[in-house]
């Protein structure tokens, strides 16, 4: 049973990384490969590889002889209900304003608007209003409103630390793009969980 989790909580980790340092820019920028006429393309070949190693990563992972530790049953699936609704409500509100097509990598190549590219300004409306981390919010009700198992709570502690940890590394980030105006963004609006509903 330990080494079953060892192994899941390598792999796990092991594709935070390999994510973590493909969005790294400084990091992409040494490759050369954003001086070069892929450049287009490189979020949306960054989108399609991180679903596909996903993918993988979850095939790989030995579930065979997991062992059942909690279960969303009874009085408890109107709670989870709730929790996914939630976290499915801030993730479309989040992708309505960064767009989408934007996030995959999709309007570099002019879909979605003619010849777009990706805004270079802070977005502070409409959830971003709220929280500051709408999508790492979803991705963490998400992995949260799963019935567990042992390996599948090894993969829930691992992701919460990476989703945690982009936050932070985004924040960063942002800080740097923004300066004082995230700063001051930053001080009025909560990271995960809003001040108020309305």
């Amino acid at each position: 049973m330990a080494f079953r989790l060892i192994i899941t909580a390598l792999l796990w980790t092991l594709w935070c990384l390999v994510h973590s340092l493909l969005a790294s820019e400084p990091i992409v920028r040494k490759t050369g490969l954003l001086r070069t006429r892929f450049k287009p393309y490189y979020r949306l070949a960054y989108s399609v590889f991180a679903a596909a190693s996903l993918s993988l990563v979850w095939w790989l992972t030995p579930n065979e002889a997991s062992i059942p530790l909690w279960s969303w049953s009874g009085e408890l699936a109107a709670i989870r209900l709730t929790v996914v609704v939630v976290a499915l409500a801030a993730a479309y509100l989040s992708f309505s304003s960064i767009g989408i097509l934007d996030f995959l990598g999709l309007t570099a190549l002019g879909i979605g608007r003619k010849g777009a590219v990706t805004s270079r300004k802070l977005i502070t409306r409409g959830i971003y209003g709220r929280i500051r981390h709408p999508q790492f919010l979803a991705g963490l009700l998400l992995l949260w409103s799963r019935d567990l198992t042992d390996t599948g709570l090894v993969i829930n502690v691992v992701l919460s630390l990476y989703l945690f940890v982009g936050a932070r590394i985004e924040e960063q980030k942002l800080l740097a793009q923004f300066g004082p105006e995230y700063a001051h963004y930053k001080e009025q609006v909560p990271a995960f969980v809003p001040k108020r509903i309305v």
